[in-house]
């Protein structure tokens, strides 16, 4: 039974400063595509506000791409994980973070993929 995981940091564009909207897409493991086949996927986004004054939550927005580019919409606070369900078409996650206000640092945001045929 193949099944998996990786994680990816989201940062910002080289070159956009600390206060940088992010523009990132994370790559997912396709359903039954005849070589490597997984049941199972999801996609999991963490935030911690770790900088001294970074805000206490942070909204993501995006799609998923492929198929009907199922749209995302999600607030995460600080200090918690928020799992979204991956649509079976789906190929990637691009995903979109607004800078944040003016004199803060934005805290830590990651993406964590698993992938599991029952």
């Amino acid at each position: 039974m193949p099944n998996g995981a990786y994680a990816l940091h989201l940062d910002q564009s080289a070159g956009g400063g600390p206060n940088a909207a992010i523009d990132r897409i994370v790559p997912l493991p396709r359903l039954g595509n005849g070589q490597l086949e997984f049941d199972r996927r999801r996609l999991t986004l963490s935030y911690d506000n770790l900088p001294p004054g970074a805000p206490g939550s942070v909204n993501v927005t995006g799609r998923f791409l492929g198929g009907a580019g199922a749209p995302i919409n999600v607030t995460i606070n600080a200090g918690r994980c928020l799992e979204l369900e991956v649509p079976g078409a789906a190929c990637a996650a691009s995903l979109h973070v607004n800078a944040p206000p003016p004199g803060t640092v934005r805290g830590v945001l990651s993406a964590l993929v698993e992938y599991k045929d029952s």
